[in-house]
């Protein structure tokens, strides 16, 4: 296997750009600390995330997990493994974390701060929570009653059961809200197990009132985890929460603070509206900085306004928005009737979220599993290095190798 990992390393340094970016997380399991790295690009128009390393970052005894010691492991990786220079990189993708803000200064490149990790809604349900915990007893009731062999006959009228919250997932929350508004006409408030748990009408009426909130910050939630999204589809969606919940803007709204100078949400990210003539235009050095370019009309500049093109269709922009669409799909249809229209390059290879990280990582677990426990580090990382990579070797490359 190291002979074909030495092959897809060699293909993927082929086809690494001048200037890429680098999105990275880390796993801790088995008292071992991962750092999975990924590059990030374009390909023909295309955004691609390719994987370059998942191996340990404690190696040496004098080694440690401190922004010092990314940066050293990632220097260290991209000249021996593809031959190319830390200072290629142009933006880093990551949490929000002490660590990757100071590694992102050392780097001298904007942080992507992570927008999944942004969309804090748990700390905006604190404010419901009386009526979150009052559904959440009826719901651990109802399951209860369930599980009984007397089960009251007002549950049997539907084959929905009930959904309980879970602290670690908050799409949990809109879904117990959801399931009780859907229970509700089937629950008599007569059942002595039942009247002393219902909520009362009140308490319906705030409940029905968050759930279309709810429904909002879902669209976005899920909408989050898609392939397509860039940096203006999130600012454009956390602005418009900002609108609908101004609460959200403690979280999502911050835009330039001292210690989120490098984050691209709260810095450079206005830079792309800037880049639309909603703002002063960019110089030279903070364009080259980001490693992003705008052009209109063909012609590229750093520092004069962009002129807008205008939609095909004027007239596109009156019609009326679909009441039965999605948050975001109003959004963005909103997007593409808007009247200022720039391109850019390399904008769709800035990745707005690290959920490819966490999905690989979801993989890692599975793959390394309760009965694998005996796989040395190197070993595991080989295994997934190709299961990720899978799309630059073939039997071709294995018979070659022959």
């Amino acid at each position: 296997m190291d002979g074909v990992v030495v092959a897809v390393e060699r293909s993927i340094a082929s086809k690494l750009p001048a200037r890429f970016g680098i999105m990275l997380d880390g796993w801790t399991h088995a008292s071992e600390h991962y750092i999975a790295v990924f590059a990030c690009y374009e390909v023909n128009g295309c955004p691609k995330t390719t994987l370059l390393s998942m191996a340990p970052l404690l190696d040496a005894l004098d080694d440690d997990l401190s922004a010092q010691g990314h940066l050293e492991f990632l220097a260290t990786m991209l000249q021996r493994d593809y031959g190319v220079q830390l200072a290629q990189c142009r933006f880093l993708v990551a949490d929000n974390c002490a660590v990757n803000r100071r590694l992102a200064t050392l780097m001298s490149v904007p942080l992507v701060g992570c927008a999944s990790h942004r969309l804090n809604s748990k700390a905006d349900m604190a404010s419901h929570e009386e009526d979150l915990a009052a559904v959440q007893a009826l719901m651990v009731k109802l399951r209860t009653l369930i599980c009984q062999t007397t089960v009251s006959a007002n549950v049997l009228k539907t084959p929905l059961r009930p959904v309980i919250r879970q602290d670690t997932r908050w799409s949990s929350t809109f879904e117990m809200v959801r399931r009780y508004l859907q229970l509700l006409e089937f629950l008599d408030a007569e059942d002595d197990d039942l009247m002393d748990l219902l909520p009362p009408p009140a308490m319906n009426k705030r409940l029905r009132a968050l759930y279309q909130e709810l429904c909002d910050i879902e669209s976005v939630s899920k909408a989050l985890q898609g392939h397509d999204v860039d940096l203006l589809d999130v600012r454009e969606w956390f602005d418009e929460l900002i609108a609908v919940k101004p609460q959200y803007g403690r979280y999502i709204g911050k835009f330039i603070t001292v210690e989120f100078v490098f984050n691209i949400f709260t810095n450079n990210c206005i830079m792309v509206f800037i880049l639309q003539g909603l703002g002063p235009t960019l110089c030279t050095t903070q364009i080259l900085r980001l490693g992003v370019y705008a052009f209109s009309a063909g012609r590229r500049s750093g520092r004069r306004p962009f002129e807008a093109a205008r939609p095909d269709d004027a007239a596109a922009s009156e019609e009326e928005e679909d009441p039965a669409a999605s948050f975001v799909e109003r959004l963005r249809k909103r997007r593409w009737l808007a009247q200022d229209r720039v391109k850019y390059e390399q904008l769709k290879s800035i990745p707005p979220t690290s959920n490819v990280v966490e999905r690989f990582f979801s993989i890692a677990r599975v793959t390394f599993g309760h009965q694998r426990h005996g796989l040395l580090p190197r070993t595991l990382e080989t295994m997934l290095f190709l299961r990720q990579n899978r799309s630059y070797w073939d039997a071709t490359t294995v018979d070659n190798l022959s």
